[in-house]
């Protein structure tokens, strides 16, 4: 008997613990994590797609047969704003939480702020029946139950409403994914040590009815890493090498011999890390010049490597999860100067050769606007670039091509062939002498919109994706003045001399050259060197003519013309005043034209324009 006395307290202390155990084992909780490797963003992205959230809940008492399930709303708060797509002007958005990976006619939606009950399907207390978020028949009755709940967007967080909490018991999982949510990474500061920002989420529960409420654990997640998500560069045309610009000279025409516009330089996007750039969908994209019914992306989980996120029309809409299009990248072109008119290749080349690529898996297309619907634009020349023009208004103009095709495991250069054609009219003034910019970014970016509104969520009204304006202004061409050279060695006018000078413009000649007109600036070296003389206007076939005592009394030296026009020759003559007892007249020489650039008016001067006779 007293041995038996002995035995109880150990018999209860078994039974407490058996006790303790299996409730530790019925508590309903659940583990966030990000379900696949967190994804890199561009740091010029708006509506950067984060990756998802996935909750894994386990334990807890399974709702009986026909009870409706507790509900819980389930918030997302990011370090920056969320940008996901905006249904409606309450905020419902394109961000989703759907239950244990609904797949084809599973799923069905719950529309963001709508109440949707869905009811237990348990037999008895704490065993799992059939699952309550997937159709099923009793008898001749088949329920269809919602599995997708909208969310709702405001700042920086996403909260899904009413969601219904079910414990999947001690013998299953239950799974919350949370997907479709895009994020300002422009706003994301780069990481210390040149390592990558972050896109960090916090989850939180509130219970809105009873038995709703559970706990998470590790409810901060890292949903996204920022970097650079591209760079750009200007390459020489058909040019494995970069290149600060190529030079057109005012008085020769720069086009091809078939009167076509001729290549003037290639600019090359570089993407920043592997996916950077994105088809529209993973789907393979059908080139035609309207835009092709998006296949659906409705796996969920499933990384697509594209713009769009989880999108299944059937069930969940033509507009939740699908981006407007692919990734664009956009030519600012800017400062071109008065009567250069600029072409870009159809389609991405082959770098270093002009050549289209043919490559499905890298491939681009230009189209009619950065912000419309796929439209490509169809090339009006065929000289084995395939180009088109760019409408420019005062010397601005953008060429925006959308990715139809990218290797998500590779880094890739996009090359595009970019070409001028100028005809001379030097009397016009035309081509105008100046410098011809380009900046490259991603596209659709400011001024389209305000990047103040394109940073926060907005409606359909703005397009998905849309990016920060990044580009700087790089030279694709210089316009430069033509112009001669001369020197006159000797020139002077004391000791009862002088000295008279003629120069002559011979852009007006029997070989078909266009006649010119310019001035001549006299640049005075040595004794008595006045300042610096500009003579009239000096036409083609005709001549000025002047003496020292009349343009520098006192004056011995000798002389430097910059006359601008491309063909000038001069002669002076020196003697005693009178020409009466000495006289030497000798031809001035055409100097060498090194290309400076003129530090007065700041204008590049073509290289090596004129005759050059000797020096």
């Amino acid at each position: 008997m007293a041995a038996f006395r002995k035995l109880i307290p150990l018999a209860v202390l078994v039974l407490v613990l058996g006790l303790a155990s299996t409730a530790s084992a019925q508590i309903f909780q659940c583990t966030a994590t990000t379900g696949t490797a967190t994804p890199l963003l561009r740091a010029e992205g708006f509506t950067e797609l984060t990756g998802d959230i996935v909750l894994n809940c386990t334990g807890g008492t399974p709702t009986l047969n026909g009870v409706t399930i507790p509900k819980a709303n389930i918030s997302v708060f990011l370090n920056t704003a969320v940008t996901s797509r905006l249904l409606s002007s309450s905020g419902a958005s394109e961000a989703l939480l759907m239950v244990d990976e609904p797949a084809g006619t599973e799923q069905k939606l719950c529309a963001a702020a709508t109440n949707c009950d869905v009811l237990g399907t348990s037999p008895a207390t704490g065993v799992a029946g059939t699952n309550p978020f997937k159709p099923y028949t009793v008898g001749t009755v088949t329920t269809n139950p919602y599995s997708i709940w909208s969310g709702t967007v405001s700042g920086n967080s996403v909260t899904f409403a009413a969601v219904p909490i079910e414990p999947p018991g001690t013998t299953l999982n239950r799974i919350y994914r949370i997907t479709n949510i895009r994020a300002n990474a422009s706003a994301v500061a780069p990481g210390g040590l040149g390592t990558p920002g972050q896109i960090v989420a916090q989850i939180s529960t509130t219970p809105i009815t009873a038995g709703g409420s559970f706990t998470i654990n590790n409810a901060t997640q890292t949903i996204g890493f920022v970097q650079t998500g591209l760079s750009f560069a200007i390459y020489g045309f058909n040019s494995s090498s970069t290149s600060s610009g190529a030079t057109i000279k005012q008085c020769e025409n720069y086009r091809n011999s078939s009167s076509t516009a001729r290549g003037l330089v290639d600019v090359r996007f570089t993407e920043g890390f592997a996916a950077a750039f994105k088809p529209r969908t993973a789907a393979t994209f059908v080139d035609v010049n309207t835009s092709p019914t998006p296949a659906a992306q409705d796996v969920p989980g499933l990384i697509y490597n594209s713009e769009s996120g989880f999108y299944a029309p059937s069930t969940t809409g033509a507009v939740i999860g699908l981006a407007d299009f692919g990734t664009r990248l956009r030519v600012t072109f800017s400062s071109i100067p008065n009567g250069v008119s600029i072409y870009v290749t159809t389609r991405n080349i082959v770098g270093g050769t002009g050549v289209p690529t043919t490559d499905a898996t890298f491939s681009a297309r230009l189209v009619g606007s950065e912000n419309g619907f796929f439209f490509p634009v169809q090339s009006t020349a065929t000289v084995t670039y395939d180009y088109a023009p760019v409408p420019l208004i005062g010397g601005s103009g953008t060429a925006v091509w959308e990715v139809m095709g990218a290797d998500p495991a590779t880094v890739q250069n996009y090359e595009f062939g970019v070409h001028a054609f100028a005809n001379a009219n030097v009397s016009n003034n035309l081509p105008a002498a100046g410098v011809g910019n380009a900046a490259g970014s991603f596209a659709p970016a400011p001024p389209i919109f305000t990047a103040s509104a394109g940073a926060v969520a907005q409606t359909s009204a703005y397009p998905v994706p849309r990016f920060a304006d990044t580009g700087s202004a790089k030279k694709i061409l210089t316009v430069s003045l033509c112009r001669t050279l001369l020197l006159f060695p000797y020139a002077v006018n004391i000791f009862g001399f002088d000295t008279g000078i003629a120069i002559a413009n011979t852009t007006q000649d029997p070989l078909g050259t266009s006649p010119q007109s310019g001035t001549c600036d006299l640049n005075f070296y040595g004794t008595n060197a006045p300042t610096v003389l500009t003579t009239p206007a000096i036409a083609g076939g005709g001549t000025y003519v002047n003496t020292m005592g009349a343009a520098a009394p006192g004056f011995a030296g000798y002389i430097i013309a910059v006359c601008n026009f491309q063909y000038g020759h001069g002669f002076a003559f020196v003697s005693d005043v009178g020409a009466r007892n000495l006289a030497m007249g000798y031809l001035a020489l055409v100097m060498p034209d090194g290309g400076r650039t003129n530090t007065t008016s700041g204008v590049s001067l073509a290289n090596g324009t004129g005759e050059v006779l000797g020096n």
